[in-house]
């Protein structure tokens, strides 16, 4: 209930009362610093949108105003501007409040932006981070690798003892790959130490040794393969009928290469025993007569009719070729030296098929062999015997009789 006039007075002048008094009396009911305005109202104008730099704020101020068509409604002060008429300030909010929401989305595009471009390099960084510890991994391991096989070359097996470092997961892959790599430098050492003539037969052990590597007794690695035996006149005496006969055939028959030959003892299906000579081409299989100037018995047998092979484990020189149509050949390979020839049969034939039919041979090797002859089944055996090499009936099977002191 008090009224102290001073203060009062006071605070008219300072609120500004007394100024927005003329202000109202003059007519204007809107007032505004021009730096203020041209801020809050200058998306309105594309001329002061984002920045204005055609001049002063006052002349901002006048671009927006006059494009808006509200020239005629406002005053210009010294420091501000002046509207008379509400309408014109809410004309300006309206068109000022359907701007914001495209500017708000072009802010939030920016933003969204600036931020996918900072995790896009954070990203960038990351990978190259990775890239560059792989690479760390990798010479690392290199330089581990390189100590544990620096002397490799001078060792006997070429490190294929050596125990390979445990490499960083990520190098798993590429350590297999490797490990090929080396396997393929330790084979083309060993080979390269091997005369250029003996490569062949060095093949054709390494086909038999797959297969018959801890099953047999003796393979014949030992000893040097030569194949085509009966061209030998140290084992045959009549080597110009075997020539001619291999002409003979090879212009009837078409084959390019003879593999192997040997002098064997058959046995049929009557379980009786014949001295024939066999010869294995890259096509056909033929049974030689040596009585016959080695003609051949009948006609060549088809590589593929071949089925597999089967041998039993120990010195002996028992071959069961199975074929199609139930008459497989039942054979012993003989020779005046007793050498070891079955594993050089089983390689050239695995290396054949392995070729040319591209498949691997069936080898089969026990005690007791099954075959079939004149479309029965037999079981095929071996004993120790004085006599023989020779095959006799066994009730329904047949047994090898092979010498006891042959090796």
């Amino acid at each position: 209930m008090l009224f102290n006039e001073t203060r009062v007075e006071h605070q008219v002048m300072y609120l500004g009362l007394l100024e927005n008094v003329r202000v109202r009396r003059a007519g204007f009911a809107y007032r505004m610093q021009y730096k203020n305005f041209l801020k809050r109202y200058k998306m309105i104008s594309q001329y002061t949108w984002p920045n204005y730099h055609g001049g002063d704020d006052r002349s901002g101020c006048k671009v927006i105003l006059e494009e808006q068509n509200y020239g005629d409604d406002v005053q210009y002060g010294k420091s501000k501007i002046f509207i008379k008429s509400p309408q014109t300030v809410f004309g300006l909010e309206e068109a000022r409040s359907k701007l914001i929401p495209g500017i708000v989305i072009f802010l939030q595009k920016l933003w969204r932006g600036a931020i996918a471009r900072k995790r896009y390099r954070q990203t960038l960084a990351t990978y190259k981070i990775m890239e560059y510890y792989r690479k760390y991994k990798l010479k690392s391991y290199i330089r581990n690798l390189a100590t544990t096989f620096k002397n490799v070359r001078k060792t006997r097996d070429y490190g294929k003892n050596v125990k390979w470092p445990a490499p960083p997961k990520v190098l798993e892959e590429w350590v297999r790959t490797l490990k090929r790599v080396h396997a393929r430098w330790r084979a083309y050492m060993i080979v390269k130490s091997v005369p250029e003539d003996e490569r062949a037969a060095m093949e054709l052990k390494v086909y038999a040794a797959e297969v018959l590597k801890g099953k047999r007794t003796d393979c014949g690695f030992s000893r040097k393969w030569e194949g085509h035996y009966l061209a030998k006149t140290e084992e045959n005496s009549k080597t110009a009928d075997v020539v001619s006969a291999v002409n003979s055939m090879k212009n009837a028959d078409k084959f390019q290469k003879v593999l192997f030959t040997s002098f064997v003892k058959k046995t049929n299906k009557f379980s009786k025993t014949s001295d024939r000579a066999i010869l294995f081409t890259d096509k056909f299989i033929y049974k030689l007569d040596p009585k016959s100037r080695f003609k051949p018995m009948k006609n060549g047998i088809p590589i593929t009719d071949m089925t597999g092979l089967s041998l039993s484990p120990g010195a002996d020189q028992l071959v069961v070729i199975h074929l199609q149509g139930g008459n497989d050949l039942v054979l012993c390979l003989t020779n005046s030296r007793r050498d070891e020839r079955v594993g050089e049969l089983v390689g050239t034939l695995c290396k054949l098929w392995h070729r040319q039919l591209k498949r691997d041979l069936r080898v089969i090797v026990g005690d007791q062999l099954n075959c079939m002859l004149g479309e029965k089944p037999r079981t095929v055996s071996v004993n120790p015997s004085n006599d023989g090499p020779t095959f006799k009936k066994n009730g329904a099977g047949l047994v090898l009789h092979w010498p006891s002191n042959g090796q």
